[in-house]
């Protein structure tokens, strides 16, 4: 997955290592144990005005809850085959320029991490490439930060050949200015002139020239994939299209499965961070003929890397070409705003913050009558919905069905009732539209032919495309 250097010294964030085991009966056989992790997580309470490790320590300064935070990032070591065995704070002006945090809390961690025989430390944050040297250094653990602990699930979930070269091209980037990290051990000589460069910078020079050349095999060959998924989606030009985006594990792959019944392929569903990478897309049926192409797409969190979400814009394609969004939340889950927020900060960075939207209030069957009545008081436009019981999907169907007539107009035709073509336009009225009435004129007994005078209702776009519009209109 990941190019491999000539001298690597740290695995991924979740690796196992093995130990000999021997059985009952006497085998040897070997045996994985989960790394050991220890969480870290800085408050602080203002950001660094300027400095050259400034963007770092700017990731630690949010208004999300300090608990929830941790409790996330315990959440992310686990999808990635970590154990947490503890977890510790500090709360800072502005984090350390060399280890983001204090003196003193590096050697409670150091201390720690000795006596527990911790693996890895996972900072809640992006650290600088120093930061990370120092605290490696001071600790005698991997460290490992928050981008690269999500890149390692995504790592580890990605299935298509599409979402494992983006996988790999975020890696490569995000390590590109750290490779400096793996060569400490290979110190250059003095004064690094001709004649005196030592092997340590003779190596990160060839490993940062292998990994360009990887890079730029990767953005090729993605370019390559792109080219044909535009291929592959000229088809569904023929319907409206929607995507489900929201936080991760909100139950969007649930909610896909139980609107597609009976006749979709079924979607994974898990209960776990990142389930869903690549885009799985399945038709819904609205009765009348109408059918929508309806996309579940990969969760966010906060404070998502934003080189991962730029290697993953043709990923969210979906999200980019649909005529609607469906935003979906955990109706009971007591951090709905916060979560909220931080998927329309990713929509925002995917410039497809103006796209008509429905709120979904999902999980609606683990709320109280109370909690329903506060939360349809506070999102009066919202729809509860229940993936589980089937409640409010009949509901949801009919807000889609209201969002996609916001932009159709009334039209008259008058067609030739035997003409091969009126039983497909029919259809295609149907399937874009809504038939408001029908009438047949004429009787070939008196020598009229038969006529078929139709009202229907039917967005610009699909009257542009079935070749209905008036040359006044055009």
């Amino acid at each position: 997955m990941t190019t491999t250097f000539t001298h690597q010294t740290s695995r991924q964030s979740g690796e196992a290592s093995e130990a000999a085991v021997r059985d009952a009966e006497g085998f040897v056989y070997t045996q994985q144990q989960a790394e050991r992790a220890l969480l870290a997580h800085l408050i602080t309470d203002s950001k660094p005005a300027r400095g050259a490790e400034a963007r770092f320590a700017e990731a630690t300064t949010n208004t999300d809850s300090d608990e929830s935070s941790l409790e996330e990032l315990a959440g992310l070591a686990e999808a990635a085959g970590a154990v947490v065995i503890e977890r510790m704070t500090q709360r800072r002006s502005q984090g350390h320029p060399a280890t983001l945090f204090g003196k003193g809390k590096v050697e409670e961690m150091a201390a720690f991490c000795k006596a527990e025989k911790i693996n890895v430390l996972i900072v809640d944050c992006d650290l600088s490439p120093a930061q990370a040297r120092n605290l490696e250094s001071a600790l005698e653990v991997r460290v490992i930060d928050r981008s690269e602990l999500i890149l390692d699930i995504f790592a580890r979930r990605a299935q298509t050949r599409q979402a494992k070269l983006q996988i790999e091209l975020a890696q490569l980037r995000y390590q590109l200015p750290r490779l400096k990290r793996m060569w400490t051990h290979l110190d250059s000589q003095a004064g690094g002139g001709i004649g005196l460069r030592g092997p340590g910078e003779t190596q990160l020079e060839t490993d940062r020239r292998l990994a360009g050349d990887r890079i730029a095999l990767l953005e090729k060959q993605l370019t390559a994939i792109r080219r044909q998924k535009t291929v592959e989606s000229a088809g569904r030009l023929d319907f409206e299209a929607g995507a489900l985006v929201g936080y991760t594990n909100v139950g969007k792959s649930a909610l896909l499965n139980a609107l597609s019944r009976p006749t979709g392929k079924y979607v994974l569903v898990a209960n776990q961070l990142f389930a869903t990478l690549g885009a799985t897309t399945r038709k819904i049926e609205f009765g009348g003929g109408r059918t929508v192409l309806l996309s579940d797409t990969v969760g966010f969190v906060r404070r998502l890397p934003h080189h991962l979400v730029e290697c993953f814009h043709s990923t969210l394609a979906e999200v980019e070409n649909a005529d609607f969004m469906l935003l979906v939340v955990d109706a009971a889950d007591p951090e709905l705003d916060v979560k909220m927020s931080a998927v329309q900060q990713v929509l925002s960075e995917l410039d497809v913050a103006e796209t008509p939207r429905i709120l979904v209030l999902n999980q609606c069957d683990r709320l109280t009558t109370e909690d329903r009545v506060a939360l349809l008081r506070h999102y009066p436009d919202a729809v509860l919905t229940s993936a589980l019981t089937g409640e409010g999907l009949e509901e949801l169907k009919a807000h889609v069905q209201k969002l996609l007539e916001q932009n159709e107009e009334d039209i008259e035709l008058d067609l030739d009732a035997k003409s091969p073509d009126t039983g497909k336009l029919m259809s295609d009225l149907a399937r874009h539209g809504r038939v408001l009435t029908q009438e047949w004129t004429g009787d070939e007994a008196d020598g009229a032919a038969p006529r078929l005078r139709v009202r229907a209702r039917l967005a610009r776009r699909w009257r542009e495309k079935l070749g209905l519009l008036e040359d006044g209109d055009r």
